[in-house]
């Protein structure tokens, strides 16, 4: 008897007091708990009960989802801060330092909810909305059904209805309401420039700790990974890890990472497309460069910005305003892809930093009577002039490995030598594809690598050098063996 009187207090007094908890974490999400000063990573499929005055963060490539008992719901953006205030039967608050969250609200006449940021206080009763701070503390306020009201630190309030969005900022306070032209967002992605910023992180994040730091944090809500180790063509064992993420919507990257005994390689691709990508990434991608059909492809590659780097030395490459051209405009069979900016780089880890860090520009084209075609008054290089290049295939032509040189004419050079390996560290050749195409084509991928060494009279004697699988690239797209 002692036993039931117990679980049904234990159950009651739960239930009164209108505890908020954790679900469908993604990523890397960190709590902290009222009066604490200590951050404590959870596990994303974790439910923590939060009590009034804990705190949640994402990070980059992270999201979490936060239930109330009344039914409501918040989700919470990556790179977001955010306090349960108070959760009582009549009220519930809750706070938004920085980053994006988005709020499902039950209806409930007697009960108020309302969120609170640096510059605002919305103000909510049965209703969908999206509320997100900058970096500069001012507050978006997006509403997609019901209404809130939203308020600011001199008292001044404006009804922002469905289909509307508000500004307040923290020096001007509430602006005028206006029409909101964006659809509900998913919340996978951060506020602010999204495309500024995953920029920023592909280019500045280049140490090994720093690149370590972003991997372990961003494989948690990895798309496609893969860790395995191989031989490389000089015969060094390689620790390979891989990984493909979602910064934005429309936007994925992909990220090798190379251990061996004595160096660390590391390169970043991020590819940004003209509308949200599917669910399935490869629909996207397999006619990502190349289409055939009377039909323009639905999803177009944009931008492209790479690095590759040793940690000191590094290439990068940029390109932008892609788009597929037909090769018949009046009856297209066919489509590939052409980008009206494209510009290389490298930079000498010994060397002052050039063009925000990127290095010397080698060569850049743009496309500027957009004609769809490169004329050679649109290209510029490296000294004023074309450089002198060689290509070399060392072994054999039916061997894959080659050697592509460029020297330019103030005497700067760089060259990319290409291998295709197997795990085991044998350079495949033409013979090798013609004996095993015959079994299945994932066998053969599986063990399948390709290598790029980069050396450059920038580097003072280093090289950049990089293995990453076929095997991943496969899986999501990017290559095609069919």
């Amino acid at each position: 008897m002692k036993y039931l009187i117990f679980l049904f207090i234990t159950i009651f007094g739960v239930n009164s007091l209108f505890a908020a908890y954790t679900f469908n974490g993604r990523g890397w999400i960190e709590h902290k708990r009222a009066g604490q000063t200590e951050w404590k990573r959870i596990d994303a499929d974790s439910k923590i009960v939060l009590r009034e005055g804990d705190e949640l963060r994402t990070l980059r490539a992270s999201s979490i989802e936060i239930y109330m008992d009344d039914g409501s719901r918040i989700k919470l953006a990556p790179l977001s801060s955010f306090k349960l205030r108070t959760e009582k039967e009549e009220k519930t608050s809750i706070g938004l330092f920085f980053g994006r969250l988005r709020s499902w609200v039950k209806r409930k006449l007697s009960r108020k909810f309302e969120v609170r940021t640096p510059s605002a206080v919305c103000a909510v009763r049965g209703t969908d909305f999206t509320v997100a701070v900058g970096n500069n503390g001012n507050t978006r306020v997006e509403v997609y059904s019901g209404s809130v009201l939203t308020g600011d630190a001199m008292g001044r309030t404006a009804l922002v209805s469905s289909g509307q969005m508000i500004q307040v900022t923290a020096a001007g306070g509430v602006q005028d309401v206006q029409p909101n032209p964006n659809p509900p967002s998913n919340m996978e992605s951060s506020v602010g420039d999204a495309r500024l910023q995953a920029k920023k992180e592909l280019y500045n994040e280049i140490s090994k700790d720093s690149v370590m730091k972003a991997a372990q944090m961003e494989m948690q809500s990895a798309e496609y990974k893969l860790r395995k180790v191989a031989i490389d063509a000089f015969g060094y064992r390689v620790r390979m890890e891989e990984y493909i993420i979602r910064p934005q919507s429309d936007q994925f990257k992909y990220v090798v990472i190379n251990n061996r005994q004595n160096r660390f390689d590391f390169g970043k691709i991020l590819f940004t497309f003209n509308k949200s990508l599917p669910e399935d990434l490869s629909l996207a991608t397999r006619n990502m460069t190349h289409a055939t059909g009377s039909t323009e492809p639905q999803w177009q590659l944009t931008d492209i910005n790479s690095i590759m780097s040793n940690t000191r030395d590094k290439v990068t490459e940029e390109a932008s305003g892609g788009h597929m051209v037909a090769d018949n405009p009046s009856s297209p069979t066919e489509w590939n892809l052409f980008f009206t900016n494209y510009a290389v780089y490298a930079q000498g880890g010994d060397l002052p930093l050039e063009n925000g860090g990127k290095g010397k520009m080698l060569w850049s084209y743009s496309d500027s009577d957009f004609s769809n075609s490169i004329e050679s008054g649109e290209i510029t290089y490296l000294a004023g002039s074309a450089p002198s290049s060689s290509h070399l295939y060392p072994d054999g032509s039916n061997v894959f490995h080659d050697i592509a040189k460029n020297t330019y004419s103030d005497g700067t050079w760089i060259q990319a030598e290409d291998f295709v390996i197997f795990n085991d560290g044998k350079v495949a050749w033409t013979g090798d594809f013609a004996s095993k195409l015959g079994v299945s084509k994932d066998i053969l991928t599986d063990k399948l690598n390709f290598e790029r060494v980069y050396t450059s009279s920038l580097f003072n004697g280093r090289k950049i050098d990089l293995v990453f699988s076929a095997k991943l690239l496969k899986d999501a797209g990017l290559i095609n063996f069919n």
